[in-house]
């Protein structure tokens, strides 16, 4: 009698923990609904889009490389079609260097600021008779004017005459830069007159703009031809 009393001592508190465990809760449970409007916002928000780019228009580079991939496929099959997809900004970018420079070794990219080129020894022809001109005074006034362009061109006609007044050279207005450049035998002389040619071509037929500043320094070869007796 006295064991049960004691156990029914020790299980009375377990026995009231199950009894609140099992029994129902006495609060009320609110019920809230969904905010129609918030919910609105969210569908039409564009983070959260997350299909877009199963729906993705392909771009025009990408249809170039597709149509490319056709077109290279259709004639050397797919591994040279995937190749050159693959690899086109690289393939490009080789072309595009190559061109650049085809064009710079031809001039051409003088052409397009200057117009057509002209090489050493290709210029345009001298139409003018400059044994019978008076050069130096042309020079002054061109100078005076601010024409240095012309000045410079006239300093050039000044060298020619000094070459064939001393024999050096045989004056034609058919003739170029080039074919005055063989007639002149003497190595150091040649490249003197090259060196001033090459100035009065790129001033003239270049369009080069000169300043008064720049000026002195172009027309120095030209005066020091002028002055130095040719031997």
């Amino acid at each position: 009698m006295l064991l049960f009393v004691l156990l029914a001592a020790a299980f009375a508190p377990l026995l009231r923990a199950q009894d609140s465990l099992v029994s129902p809760p006495s609060n009320r449970v609110e019920l809230r609904g969904f905010d129609a409007d918030r919910i609105a916002q969210l569908k039409v928000d564009p983070d959260y889009q997350y299909d877009n780019d199963l729906v993705q228009v392909p771009t025009l580079w990408e249809r170039f490389k597709a149509w490319l991939y056709e077109l290279i496929t259709s004639f050397f099959g797919s591994e040279a079609g995937n190749f050159v997809t693959r690899n086109l900004l690289y393939i490009l970018a080789v072309l595009a260097i190559i061109f650049a420079i085809v064009i710079l070794s031809r001039g051409s990219l003088r052409r397009v600021f200057h117009g057509a080129p002209r090489e050493l020894g290709s210029v345009s022809l001298v139409e003018e008779d400059i044994r019978g001109m008076d050069l130096e005074a042309m020079i002054r006034e061109s100078e005076t004017a601010g024409d240095l362009r012309r000045a410079i061109r006239l300093h050039y006609l000044l060298v020619l005459r000094k070459l064939v007044d001393q024999g050096v050279l045989n004056w034609s207005p058919e003739h170029t830069d080039r074919d005055y450049m063989a007639q002149i035998k003497d190595p150091a002389l040649r490249s003197r007159f090259a060196h001033v040619a090459l100035v009065f071509q790129w001033v003239w037929y270049g369009h080069a703009e000169v300043e008064r500043d720049r000026y002195e320094p172009l027309r120095r070869p030209f005066v020091e031809f002028e002055q130095v007796p040719v031997r």
